[in-house]
C-alpha cells in the first residue's frame, strides 16, 4: 500500500489478531465483526429466542444494538432489555456487555467504516480464492489462477466506472439536492442516496435554538416492525454550510442522513454543500487514484517496488493497445513494426543500465530457485474443507432409502422389508404345498403395512 496504513479494521473476536493489531497499526481503529458476535449469542440464546417466556427478546436485543446512536441511549436500553426479561443473571449477556467497546455500533459512531459492521468483503474474497484453487494445485497454478481474479476484478470495476460516467439516473424526487448528487456520485451510491431522501419525509422538525440546533423526531416508519418513536438532534451553521446530526451517518459512512437533510431543507438549504461529497463515491474516484499511481511510478529509482509499480502502470495500457491492433489486419501490422523499433530501443536503453537486463528470462532466474513443495502421496481421494457448522445451526439428515421397495417413508432397509418377508412367506407355503391365494394376501398387506409406516 506504499506505506498508507489503513485507518479502520474489522476482524473477528480472535484475541492473538488483536494484541498484532494494536501492535503494528496503533492509530487503526479496530473492531470486532458483528455477524460473528450474534452467530456466537445465537448458540447461548436459542433457548431464549423461542421460548414464549422471553417472546420479543429477539427483537429486543437487535433493536438495543443497532438503533441505538450514542453509548449512553445503547446503555440505558441494555439495562432496560435485561429488566423486562429478567436476564441480569445470564452469564453471555454479561460477556457481550464487558466487550461493547468491540462491536456495539454506537461506540464506533465517529470512525468511517463505510457503513460496514462485519468482515463479509474478505471472506467473500476468500471464498472466491477457494473456488479457483484446490489442494493439489501447483504454486504456478495458484498464481495463474489469482491473476485472473485480480484481471476479473479490474475489467468489473472498469465497466462499473464506465457505465456511472455515461448513465443517467433517474431522479425520484424534486430536490435540488438530488440533481446535485447524481452529477457526482456512482450509480450503486446513487441507489443509496435515493433511499436516504424518501426517509426525509418521515419525521417533524422542531427549532430548539434559532438557526442552530433543531430536533426532528420520527414515530411513524412503514419499513420498521415495532416502531419506537426516535429523536435526532441536528446542529446546523447556516452561513458556512456545517450541519452535524446526532446519529453520525456522515462520520460513519460518507454520506448525510435524511435527518440533516430535513433540517437543510427546513432552514433554506436546498442544494448539497461539497465538503460532504466524499471523493471515494464520486465517478472520478479511480482517475485521481491513477494520476497518483502514474506519479510515483515515474520516480527515479530501481527498487522492486517501484518496478511493479511501473509494470502495473504500463500494463493496462498496453492490454488496451492490444486489443485496438487485434481487430484488423493493418493494425495489427502497424503495431508489430512499432514494436520492433522499440525492442530496440529499449534494449539499448536497458544495457545501458547494469541493474536491468534485457532479457526477462535472464532478469527473473536467479541461483536459488524457489520450487513447489513435495507433494506426499495418499491413497484415495482427499476430502475437500467442509464448511464450519455451529452446533445452533439445524442438521439435515438423509432419509433411509429400501434397496427392495425404494421407499423412504418406512424407515426400514432390505433386511426388515415388508415385501421381502411377503416374498420369503409366500416361499415357505409354497415347500408346504399350500399354494391358495396367498401370495396376493400376503403382498397386499405388505403393501398396506408399508403404506401405514
Amino acid at each position: 500500500m506504499y506505506g498508507k496504513k489503513p485507518k479502520a479494521i474489522i476482524t473477528d473476536q480472535d484475541p492473538a489478531m488483536r494484541i498484532a493489531i494494536k501492535e503494528v497499526f496503533p492509530n487503526a481503529v479496530h473492531r470486532c465483526c458483528q455477524w460473528h458476535v450474534m452467530r456466537k449469542a445465537k448458540e447461548h440464546f436459542g433457548a431464549l429466542y423461542s421460548t414464549k417466556e422471553k417472546e420479543g427478546f429477539e427483537h429486543e436485543l437487535k433493536r438495543v444494538i443497532n438503533r441505538s446512536m450514542t453509548i449512553s441511549e445503547f446503555e440505558k436500553g441494555w439495562a432496560a432489555m435485561l429488566r423486562q426479561h429478567g436476564l441480569r443473571k445470564n452469564r453471555h449477556l454479561k460477556y457481550m456487555y464487558s466487550q461493547r467497546s468491540e462491536w456495539v455500533p454506537a461506540y464506533f459512531r465517529d470512525s468511517f467504516f463505510a457503513n460496514m459492521s462485519t468482515s463479509q468483503r474478505s471472506e467473500s474474497a476468500n471464498n472466491t480464492i477457494k473456488s479457483w484453487s484446490r489442494h493439489h494445485n501447483s504454486m504456478y497454478q495458484l498464481v495463474v489462477h489469482m491473476e485472473k481474479i485480480v484481471e476479473g476484478r479490474w475489467q468489473t470495476e472498469s465497466d462499473l466506472d464506465i457505465a456511472s460516467m455515461n448513465a443517467v439516473p433517474r431522479l425520484s424526487t424534486l430536490f435540488k439536492i438530488e440533481k446535485d448528487a447524481s452529477e457526482f456520485y456512482t450509480c450503486t451510491v446513487m441507489s443509496v442516496f435515493k433511499e436516504i431522501l424518501k426517509k426525509t419525509q418521515l419525521g417533524f422538525v422542531k427549532e430548539i435554538e434559532k438557526d442552530s440546533l433543531y430536533e426532528v423526531t420520527i414515530k411513524y416508519n412503514p419499513m420498521v416492525a415495532k416502531m419506537v418513536p426516535e429523536t435526532y438532534m441536528v446542529n446546523i451553521n447556516i452561513l458556512e454550510e456545517l450541519v452535524s446530526c446526532s446519529c453520525r451517518r456522515y462520520e460513519f459512512e460518507g454520506l448525510l442522513c435524511s435527518h440533516a437533510i430535513k433540517v437543510m431543507h427546513h432552514v433554506g438549504i436546498d442544494h448539497l454543500p461539497n465538503r460532504y461529497i466524499m471523493k471515494r463515491w464520486c465517478k472520478d474516484a479511480n482517475a485521481s487514484v491513477k494520476r497518483s499511481t502514474l506519479e510515483r511510478s515515474m520516480e527515479v529509482g530501481a527498487t522492486q517496488e517501484q518496478e511493479a509499480l511501473r509494470f502495473a502502470t504500463l500494463k493496462p495500457r498496453m492490454v488496451k493497445i492490444l486489443k485496438m491492433a487485434s481487430k484488423s489486419c493493418d493494425a495489427f501490422k502497424h503495431l508489430k513494426d512499432l514494436l520492433d523499433i522499440g525492442e530496440e530501443q529499449l534494449a539499448l536503453m536497458v544495457s545501458e543500465n547494469e541493474n536491468l537486463s534485457c532479457d526477462i528470462d535472464t532478469a527473473t532466474r536467479t541461483d536459488s530457485r524457489v520450487m513447489d513443495p513435495p507433494v506426499s502421496k495418499c491413497k484415495g481421494k482427499r476430502k475437500q474443507p467442509k464448511r464450519f457448522k455451529p452446533p445452533s445451526e439445524p442438521k439435515r439428515f438423509k432419509p433411509r432409502k429400501c434397496s427392495i421397495c425404494g421407499n423412504t417413508k418406512g424407515g426400514h432397509n432390505s433386511r426388515t422389508c415388508p415385501l421381502k418377508k411377503a416374498a420369503c412367506k409366500k416361499k415357505n407355503n409354497q415347500k408346504d404345498g399350500d399354494t391358495d391365494s396367498i401370495d396376493e394376501e400376503d403382498l397386499e398387506d405388505a403393501q398396506e403395512e408399508e403404506d401405514s409406516m
